[in-house]
């Protein structure tokens, strides 16, 4: 059964349940999410948008959900485990577009899908190539080559039919960021494509 909400409302709620796990019963069948990805397609503004959630991975396995957080070009996301693990910069920070993940959680946590940010920009790639710069609040940041797969505990926590979706088409998991440039964001905040910094004119 489908569970119909305001995405930017459920991004932000917060996450009371201890554990990771996703449920079942909230799964959605193929034609069920086929449907409401289809519905949610063309709300995907291309070229800007806004932060509708950041979720920061605790080493301790706390997942938190700042108002606030900073950019760093080492470190990533500050804070996230991100940089307690392979450390690779090409997935330093992974964002996902809040209608689509709103869409496949049908009511879960936005913690589960263990992205950092979440927005209404279209990510396709499309709209948004590999090696965009991407102003997000005083951050600056580049797509990356890597794709953004599902893993298997994509596919525990919201079921195998938006397992295989995500697998076939990859945007649907939205992209990963590489940190050019230091920042602070915070919920509202604008994300913007911008030129090249290493061409721009001063």
């Amino acid at each position: 059964m489908m569970m119909m909400m305001d995405s930017r409302s459920w991004a932000q709620t917060r996450f009371e349940a201890t554990s990771l796990a996703g449920k079942p019963v909230f799964h959605l069948q193929q034609f069920e999410l086929s449907s409401a990805l289809a519905a949610v397609h063309g709300k995907a503004v291309p070229g800007h948008g806004m932060i509708s959630a950041v979720v920061v991975r605790g080493v301790d396995g706390i997942r938190h959900q700042p108002t606030h957080a900073n950019i760093s070009v080492d470190g990533g996301l500050v804070g996230d485990r991100w940089s307690a693990g392979k450390a690779n910069r090409g997935d330093q920070i992974s964002m996902m577009n809040v209608d689509v993940a709103c869409v496949i959680a049908n009511g879960q946590s936005v913690v589960l899908f263990g992205d950092n940010l979440f927005t209404c920009m279209d990510l396709s790639e499309e709209s948004l190539p590999v090696g965009s710069f991407l102003q997000v609040g005083d951050a600056l940041l580049q797509v990356s080559k890597k794709p953004h797969v599902p893993c298997g505990q994509f596919r525990d926590r919201f079921g195998t039919p938006a397992f295989e979706s995500a697998a076939k088409n990859q945007r649907i998991r939205g992209v990963y960021l590489t940190v050019i440039g230091a920042g602070s964001i915070s919920l509202g905040c604008p994300i913007s494509v911008v030129d090249d910094p290493m061409t721009s004119c001063p």
